[in-house]
């Protein structure tokens, strides 16, 4: 996207984006523009009205007339616009509801001054009011430029026309110096509204740009934080919590190896090997997904698992007992390595206390305690192809799953330890969670 944005910047100095970008753009200078738009609707129709108590002055012969066309044709269709802003059906049309209440607007003092008298003061100096038309739609209305363009193209025809044909000005010597001077501050005030109109809009596009390019940004920094730590710690962490740790009382961990790995490396080349782990991982990254439980890290040919963080849930042990289940099962049916060596795993699992949250410069969510380290210690002291559990974690899964009693086992900075092996799901629980899973 950064180089995506990189080529449209160009484009909004031709104020136009690409259909799908334009559409969106479009959408976000309706939201952004629409107070200002009523603010402008209201002081516009406002304006126009209070300038009626001018008429009394300066065309007292022909004031009646100009009330009809001020307030029986502008000023109400100024109030209708703005009504119509606040209906949502309405709000996708309001650029064009506008440029037509602009050249009305303009159209309407060109009556004005076409039906007022020569003798009257406002028939010559009522066309300063078209000046005044033309700085609210090139500015104050927030009209996009073509619209802007369109309205002030439409009032400038309508007052040629008044002045040539209808007021004769071109007819005597007076008359043409007075329409040469009115033209001259006419055009000039146009060309200053056009290129008003033509830059505010070409700063909007560019900040619609910054925005869209600075929203796909966060996008994908959200994106990431979400794929390398639990949801509540991404949100922790954007909302600046610096430390981030919880104690958990009930929880279950995973660790999973690949049997043999060196030999493995060593007798495929690097590109295989990669290739293998990105397959297998790839494959525990879907089953964990699939049973709703946090991936916590991959180190090396290791994976690690945990179920009941962040989020505490009573089955943690029996969720994780699937997972593990299922780990051997899949990589079983497999085909890695091309099919050329098979793929054997170590599982270990313990349930207890452990301590979860964000940790290092690097903000790396992690468990640890005693729990996780007898964890690991039943994987790597474990059988391949088999899983190797603690008695805290039989305790909580020998009502629904199949265990074996190994015995004891001398573990690494443990002693001696009991150890069961986790064999299958017990038919009548398989069945009831299959019912589940089909819902």
């Amino acid at each position: 996207m950064v180089a995506s944005y990189q080529s449209l910047y160009p484009r909004a100095s031709r104020l136009r984006f690409p259909q799908e970008i334009e559409k969106q753009f479009l959408e976000d200078y309706r939201v952004n523009t629409l107070s200002v738009t009523r603010y402008a609707l209201a002081l516009g129709a406002l304006l126009y009205g209070l300038f009626g108590i001018l008429d009394i002055y300066a065309v007292p012969m022909s004031k009646e007339t100009v009330w009809a066309i001020r307030f029986g044709i502008v000023v109400p269709v100024f109030t209708l616009i703005l009504a119509s802003t606040y209906f949502k059906r309405f709000q996708a049309y309001i650029q064009p509801l506008m440029c037509a209440g602009a050249a009305i607007a303009g159209l309407g003092i060109v009556a004005m001054i076409s039906i007022t008298r020569e003798v009257e003061f406002g028939s010559r100096f009522y066309v300063t009011g078209l000046l005044l038309v033309s700085m609210w739609a090139y500015g104050l209305s927030r009209l996009l430029f073509r619209y802007a363009l369109i309205a002030n193209l439409i009032i400038a025809v309508g007052y040629e026309i008044n002045s040539i044909w209808v007021k004769g000005l071109l007819e005597t010597e007076t008359g043409t110096v007075i329409f040469i001077i009115y033209n001259f501050f006419f055009l000039g005030a146009n060309v200053l509204g056009a290129f008003t109109s033509y830059y505010l809009e070409r700063y909007s596009r560019r900040e619609f740009l910054q925005k869209f390019n600075i929203r796909f940004q966060r996008d994908q920094v959200d994106s990431l934080l979400h794929n390398v730590l639990p949801g509540w710690i991404a949100d922790k962490l954007k909302k600046g919590d610096k430390t981030i740790a919880e104690e958990f009382e009930s929880a279950s961990v995973l660790f999973a190896d690949i049997v043999n790995f060196t030999p493995i490396s060593a007798k495929f080349g690097p590109r295989e090997v990669v290739q293998m782990l990105d397959d297998v991982f790839s494959l525990f990254d879907e089953l964990v997904e699939k049973h709703g439980v946090e991936k916590i890290q991959v180190a090396g040919d290791g994976y690690m698992a945990a179920a009941g963080v962040p989020s505490p849930r009573p089955d943690h042990a029996r969720v994780l007992a699937r997972l593990a289940l299922d780990m051997l099962k899949r990589v079983h049916e497999g085909n890695f390595l091309g099919g050329k060596h098979p793929i054997e795993l170590r599982i270990g699992l313990n349930s207890g206390s452990l301590i979860a949250g964000v940790i290092g410069r690097r903000k790396v969510f992690a468990v640890w305690g005693d729990m996780v380290n007898t964890a690991s210690r039943m994987e790597s002291h474990g059988v391949r192809n088999r899983i190797q559990i603690t008695r805290a974690a039989y305790e909580l899964l020998k009502d629904d799953f199949e265990c074996e009693y190994v015995g004891e086992i001398h573990v690494k900075g443990k002693g001696q330890m009991e150890v069961w092996l986790l064999l299958d799901e017990k038919h009548e629980r398989k069945l009831e969670h299959a019912t589940i899973a089909s819902r």
